[in-house]
């Protein structure tokens, strides 16, 4: 990564935690705006096409590329953000260097947040899409969650691509032990917060709610799996745990660990070319 842009981008990590837990104590109705605002700011290319409808009770961003195949499944994408924030929007960008690269479309979902609709609000929205054959899924963070409980419910070997995925909500799991300042606007404490906020009550030792505690015959039911992460990250932790346990499930497993960059980088194409670099490796394994 330029060292220049990393240092921005950790100068911004602490600005945000020191606004968050010392000045504005947001709540995550705010930050959601916050991030969508900031997205607002993302300039297309100028063949990006955008298109929204109602998909089985939720509204959904199609993300494509002009003269993109029309014969191809689509690609569905759960967005991350802490089952709280963020949205199709806030994932655009991503979205769109992955349509370049397949041509394929993409499609996300804006499932019900948390702490509003807390669990199992985003489970129930996304069982109502009646999608029998095996999808192919990107899930990036708490999106990587849904993404895997999603599809180790439906049963139907669909390939998934989980970007830093925040799989294990128990506050003791190796994620919560650890902080590591520099990777993320969020810190361990904020995983406790978030995954409170979502659970409801419910217990993290719930499979639907920490899938990385599902069953080795669960997710032998899986397709294809490629797992993503930094290890300086906060939730490499979560994605070294669901690779052990993929590979003792027998699962078709492929993994990609970057050296050294910030939580959802991935988000960000045009600026990082560890981003573009991500969305490659997303096309080839998506191909």
């Amino acid at each position: 990564m330029n060292d220049l842009v990393h240092r921005v981008i950790s100068g911004y990590h602490v600005a945000v935690r020191l606004l968050r837990h010392e000045v504005l104590d947001a709540t995550p109705a705010q930050w959601r705006l916050a991030a969508d605002t900031l997205a607002r700011l993302y300039f297309p290319p100028k063949d990006l096409v955008v298109r929204s409808w109602n998909w089985h009770g939720m509204t959904t961003e199609c993300v494509s590329r002009k003269g993109g195949r029309t014969d191809a499944p689509p690609i569905v994408w759960i967005h991350g953000g802490g089952f709280a924030f963020c949205s199709p929007r806030t994932h655009r960008a991503a979205a769109g260097a992955l349509a370049a690269i397949t041509g394929r479309e993409i499609w996300l979902p804006d499932y019900p947040l948390a702490p509003e609709h807390p669990f199992p609000s985003a489970h129930r929205a996304l069982d109502r899409i009646p999608v029998e054959e095996p999808l192919d899924i990107v899930g990036d963070s708490a999106g990587g969650n849904l993404a895997l409980a999603w599809a180790l419910r439906r049963q139907n070997s669909d390939r998934l691509a989980l970007l830093s995925p925040w799989v294990d909500l128990r506050v003791d799991g190796a994620s919560s032990a650890i902080n590591i300042a520099e990777h993320s606007a969020f810190d361990r404490e904020d995983l406790r917060e978030y995954a409170s906020l979502y659970l409801g009550g419910e217990a993290a030792t719930n499979p639907e709610c920490s899938p990385v505690l599902a069953s080795s015959a669960s997710l032998a039911t899986l397709g294809k799996v490629y797992i993503e992460s930094a290890s300086n990250e906060l939730l490499n932790a979560d994605a070294q745990l669901l690779a052990s346990k993929l590979k003792a499930a027998g699962v078709a497993l492929s993994t990609h660990e970057e050296p050294k960059a910030h939580h959802g980088w991935q988000l960000l194409p045009d600026i990082l070319p560890e981003a573009k670099q991500s969305a490659e490796r997303l096309g080839q394994f998506l191909a």
